[in-house]
């Protein structure tokens, strides 16, 4: 986008795909998004720099005094000459947030259709990440009403995203923050010699599915990634008997 751009504008041909293509058509939890692109226009930048701008009703002034949103899907496109990523931050009222990062015209010429990429969006249970094609961590997780949902933890990737079975939404989850509950849940004595996030993934296999289960019930009271309306079953560590442990462990499914 130039010096010269005026908003408000339509979103360009390629602008408009690759967000579509994060915003997967076949998982009902993006249609609202989709409608958004679909819809709004671009009223102007947001604070992130070149590649960040905002969609909204046309006319709309782009509100940059709010805190920014956090992210709501991720994907990114490779080709020999370099890489573009796309960021979609979750709606925050009447405006959409968005970043395409990366020399869009120079890397891809003629739309992303003949190039190498991943979207987050696309993970369902059982399948590899995305990103490297390593098999993640599943956390299985239901609500007191029978609301199912996976915590999958790619440790090659450092990666963390909530599915929601309902929606088929794959949530992004902050690795810090939830490492930090995490720590307070197993009561880490000293906060000030908690390490390095990185360390999440190198620890990953002594944290049991209900400690992380845990962590994740009380992260999402204070940060809500999906709205559940009623609290998760969070397991004692003694009630997975030894055949549902063995069973875990050999199918990489827990710890």
């Amino acid at each position: 986008m130039s010096a010269e751009e005026i908003f408000s504008r339509e979103l360009t041909l390629l602008e408009k795909a690759l967000l579509l293509w994060v915003l997967p058509s076949d998982k009902p939890g993006y249609a609202a998004y989709r409608k958004l692109v679909q819809d709004w226009k671009v009223v102007g930048r947001s604070r992130s720099g070149a590649g960040g701008v905002i969609l909204a009703p046309s006319g709309k002034v782009p509100d940059l005094d709010s805190p920014p949103a956090p992210l709501f899907a991720f994907g990114l496109v490779k080709s020999g000459t370099g890489e573009i990523s796309v960021s979609v931050l979750e709606r925050m009222g009447d405006q959409l947030e968005f970043e395409i990062s990366g020399p869009v015209e120079t890397v891809l010429p003629q739309g992303i259709e003949s190039y190498r990429r991943w979207t987050l969006s696309e993970w369902l249970p059982s399948l590899p990440c995305p990103g490297c094609g390593e098999a993640p961590r599943e956390v299985e997780m239901k609500t007191e009403s029978g609301h199912e949902l996976v915590l999958a933890i790619c440790a090659k990737d450092h990666r963390l995203w909530l599915h929601d079975t309902r929606s088929r939404v794959n949530h992004p989850i902050p690795v810090t923050g939830f490492y930090n509950e995490l720590m307070l849940q197993l009561k880490t004595p000293d906060r000030r010699k908690v390490p390095d996030a990185k360390q999440f993934f190198t620890d990953l296999g002594t944290y049991s599915d209900a400690a992380l289960t845990g962590a994740f019930s009380s992260y999402n009271r204070l940060r809500t990634k999906v709205f559940l309306g009623e609290p998760l079953i969070v397991p004692t560590e003694g009630s997975l008997n030894w055949f549902r442990r063995a069973a875990l462990r050999l199918f990489g499914r827990g710890k």
